[in-house]
């Protein structure tokens, strides 16, 4: 053959590599290349570490929004919506063909949420849309504060939930530390949380509003809102009622004890109250238990702080004033809502739970569109408990035992006579970056 004639063929072959592009990212790996996934597990962020330490819940959600397959679905529904860089990733997706749905809570009107309403219209009965709910979208009052991100088929894998604690938000990256549990290929968990969107979707009252699923031996759900909560059916004493601190199995727990770790953005009230003498019981009975929180209201520090036969529940905050704000607003904090338990439960004596989701133990955390989901295994357990261990040991101070700020806070310049209420004693919260939800 001529060559002209390979040419011509070799100059259309670029072409058509060159307009095909990233069409479909989840099938651009190439040849010989193991194909993108996203990984399994819990993952958290620290807003006082580097770059990467700040985004690394970010960057799993975008990733699987880039590899999402074209003809398969997307679907969100967040509290706070802020990051123009995912609504982009979004609304690229919906270029190539993915379908894409977003809910929002009525609280604000960013940029990024203009950004998609823009390209993908609100009408929730086509395949992509941006929607803002009126209040809570399935409950009476409250809000929208779930975090769920769903991907039917993203890179190698199927079925992906993703929730915890975190927005999609600046504030979720440089000022507030946050979980998200990833899980894939569990079709029962996609198909609850795919109905519990179905039914955010529709911005009516539900019924029923409250849901306790029993998705398998490894997943539980809980929906709010909870009707008529008391200390008799607060589901979260529901959680801790099978505690038992003895008789622990093999490679659970710590030193023959059932172990506890909280970690709550939010833990006020009398709701807060009877949990948090629950938690003293547990421990007064032999648990191990240590408990942190951003902010806390008097009476549950009182019942939490009080003295019982094994001493005092071991406590920390980490709320704090790092920008030296003359009005001592918090700016770095918790905005996770988790508790881990590893030892027996009920009539299991080798239990690991995780438990996480949007829910404060607060009476807004039971009144509003909220989840908790309980996982199960050792390596999830292990991956919240390095997590919680971070954060005491460095990112925290002890509440109501001495010692001071881990880290140190700011050599702030005060004014005369305020140099006190630059203490644990003097933080308030609020200010640009305190989100009171």
């Amino acid at each position: 053959m001529s060559s002209r004639f390979w040419t011509v063929l070799l100059t259309l072959a670029l072409a058509g590599s060159l307009l095909a592009g990233p069409a479909d990212a989840g099938a651009s790996a190439a040849a010989g290349k193991k194909k993108w996934a996203p990984a399994a597990g819990g993952f958290f962020n620290d807003p006082w570490g580097d770059i990467d330490a700040k985004y690394r819940i970010e960057r799993q959600i975008v990733a699987a929004i880039r590899h999402a397959h074209k003809g398969s679905y997307i679907r969100i529904a967040v509290y706070s919506f802020d990051r123009t860089n995912v609504a982009q990733a979004l609304i690229d997706a919906h270029k190539r063909g993915v379908h894409v749905q977003v809910l929002h809570n009525d609280h604000q009107y960013t940029k990024a949420m203009k950004m998609l309403k823009h390209a993908l219209g609100t009408n929730r009965g086509k395949k992509s849309w941006d929607y803002t709910c009126k209040t809570g979208c399935r409950s009476v009052q409250g809000v929208l504060h779930d975090k769920i991100y769903l991907f039917d088929h993203t890179g190698s894998a199927r079925d992906v939930v993703m929730t915890g604690s975190a927005n999609l938000t600046k504030n979720a990256t440089a000022h507030q530390f946050n979980d998200l549990l990833i899980q894939k290929g569990v079709p029962d968990l996609a198909r609850t949380m795919l109905e519990l969107f179905r039914h955010l979707k529709k911005d009516k009252t539900d019924k029923p509003l409250y849901w306790h699923r029993v998705i398998n031996k490894s997943y539980r759900l809980w929906v709010m809102p909870h009707p008529h909560t008391n200390v008799r059916n607060d589901p979260i004493m529901d959680i801790l009622r099978p505690v038992q601190c003895r008789g622990v199995g093999r490679g659970v727990g710590i030193n023959g004890r059932t172990k506890i770790r909280v970690s709550m953005h939010a833990w006020n009230g009398d709701r807060g109250v009877y949990i948090a003498r629950r938690l003293r019981h547990l421990y007064a009975q032999g648990c191990n238990v240590k408990v942190m929180w951003a902010l806390a209201g008097s009476g549950m520090k009182k019942v939490i702080g009080m003295d019982t036969r094994r001493g005092k529940v071991r406590r920390h905050a980490n709320g704090y004033n790092t920008d030296c704000d003359p009005e001592h607003t918090v700016d770095m904090y918790s905005h996770q809502k988790y508790m881990t338990i590893s030892g027996h439960y009920g009539k299991d004596r080798t239990a690991s739970l995780v438990f996480t989701g949007s829910s404060n133990w607060t009476h807004s955390g039971i009144s509003g569109d909220e989840l908790i989901l309980r996982a199960s295994g050792p390596n999830l357990v292990n991956s919240w408990n390095r997590n919680f261990d971070h954060i005491w040991t460095k990112r925290s101070r002890p509440v109501g035992a001495g010692g001071g700020f881990r880290p140190d806070p700011p050599d702030c310049q005060w004014p005369t006579g305020a140099e006190r209420r630059a203490t644990a004693h003097g933080l308030t919260f609020g200010g640009a970056h305190w989100e009171d939800d």
